[in-house]
């Protein structure tokens, strides 16, 4: 861990001597300006702890990302870069280390947002499905681990183009993909996606009212080495005040053929109970056709910020499928 320290002071000394910014105009979250431009570099990192108190525990980097972004009147960019399990150290039954030092491209989109009624996105980003998915770094949710329908449903990624409008209160998005992830470019057939696809196609709408909103949305995709198209429908909604957050989603999915299908939903609250402390209670249930099995999840949890963008998490899975509970403790910050 001291290796790690050192690193991360000679990187962040390299980033102020190459932008040229002075040591008290940064600030923590907020990157560091590239000189005189638009552009800010920033990044982040995750560090997680898991026991399962069966013999097992790993300690692992599972995020280590640079971030290029910036914007000038209507257009902006971002490019992120990804160390994935950079290291992981398993103790205990099946005892081992490794290191993945993949680089691989996690978002690399340009945008252009003229006006409050569109929004046009090219590149590689996010699938605008449901609140989760949008949230791509650790320490900007409330807990570390993710419900499992936001892996399971859809593509978490697109490489493509996204066009947004908005009329009112109401949202409606059209997407489109008709080539592989962008990430193949570099790292050919592991691409950095939970679904390795080269078509997709979706329509979303979203609507907002007070504390209130909630969306829905309907695609379809095709798994590239597999050939097989799958078709997938989603709904969303959430509740948010100053110190309450219930986030709620479910998502279905079908191949054409109509012979394997799963699905799955979640409701998670988060609480603030103290300056910078927050509880947080997640349910999950989960359908595999794989084994044909399903799963009820409970996740309580814990949330420390004492800066917005550093995050000290801890939570508590409770599965109904035997052997699969399990403590996770995480320390992640955005620079």
């Amino acid at each position: 861990m001291k290796m790690m320290g050192r690193v991360w002071t000679a990187g962040l000394l390299a980033l102020l001597t190459l932008t040229g910014a002075e040591a008290d105009e940064y600030r923590l979250g907020e990157g560091v300006q590239v000189g005189k431009t638009p552009l800010y570099l920033g990044g982040y990192f995750s560090l997680n702890y898991w026991n399962n108190f069966k013999g097992t525990s790993e300690v692992v980097v599972d995020d280590l990302a640079i971030m290029l972004y910036g914007g000038e009147g209507a257009w902006s960019a971002l490019t992120e870069i990804e160390w994935s399990d950079l290291y992981r150290r398993r103790f205990g039954y099946g005892e081992q280390t490794e290191t993945d030092t993949t680089l691989h491209a996690e978002r690399v989109y340009v945008q252009y947002e003229p006006s409050e009624v569109l929004r046009v996105t090219g590149g590689k980003f996010n699938t605008p499905v449901g609140y989760w998915n949008r949230m791509p770094i650790n320490v900007l949710r409330d807990t570390t681990s993710s419900p499992k329908i936001v892996d399971d449903i859809f593509p978490r990624f697109t490489t493509g183009a996204d066009v947004t409008m908005r009329f009112g209160v109401l949202s409606v998005n059209l997407l489109l993909q008709v080539t592989q992830d962008l990430d193949t470019a570099f790292n050919g057939d592991d691409p950095y996606n939970n679904f390795d696809i080269e078509r997709q196609s979706g329509i979303g709408a979203a609507e907002e009212w007070n504390a209130w909103s909630c969306g829905l949305n309907a695609g379809q995709y095709e798994e590239r080495i597999e050939e097989e198209t799958w078709n997938y429908l989603y709904a969303s909604a959430q509740y948010r005040m100053p110190r309450t957050r219930i986030m709620a989603e479910a998502g279905y999915r079908r191949n054409e053929a109509n012979s394997r299908s799963n699905a799955g939903a979640y409701i998670q609250g988060t609480q603030q109970f103290f300056e910078r402390h927050y509880a947080v209670l997640r349910l999950e249930y989960t359908t595999d056709y794989i084994d044909r099995s399903e799963d009820g999840i409970a996740v309580v949890g814990y949330t420390y910020r004492p800066l917005f963008p550093v995050a000290l998490k801890g939570e508590y899975q409770f599965h109904s499928r035997e052997n699969e509970d399990v403590l996770m403790v995480s320390f992640s910050m955005l620079f």
